[in-house]
């Protein structure tokens, strides 16, 4: 677990983590980026975007990041998508027409309570 309370963009930003936003205790209805308290998750929601050839080397980095060895090239193009908070890929999930097989997390986005049944409630609504 990232014990890690903030970290910076590239851009130059100081972001807070889910850990930070648990030990202060209560949600303060920002919309923070990692909310462990679901409100960013209930009032911004999660988007996919589809994931192209050109976005191969991104896949590979952030199953690199996650820790994760997962044979993603097995699944067709269309069953592979990015999970998107607030503009910032968090993610991708594989598919198929009923269920989410894999869903893998940046380490920083993997104890905000985001869980294969959470992200499929949202991708097959």
């Amino acid at each position: 677990m990232h014990k890690e309370l903030s970290y910076s963009t590239p851009e130059g930003y100081t972001v807070f983590t889910s850990q930070f936003l648990k030990n202060r205790g209560t949600c303060c209805k920002s919309a923070c980026l990692h909310c462990p308290f679901g409100y960013t998750l209930k009032k911004c929601g999660l988007q996919f975007q589809d994931v192209g050839e050109a976005d191969t080397p991104a896949v590979e980095a952030l199953l690199l990041e996650a820790g994760v060895d997962l044979d993603w090239r097995a699944f067709l193009p269309e069953n592979i998508k990015f999970v998107v908070i607030k503009e910032q890929v968090c993610g991708f999930i594989l598919k198929n027409h009923i269920v989410i097989k894999h869903l893998v997390l940046r380490p920083y986005f993997q104890h905000q309570g985001l869980s294969k049944e959470m992200v499929e409630s949202y991708y097959f609504i």
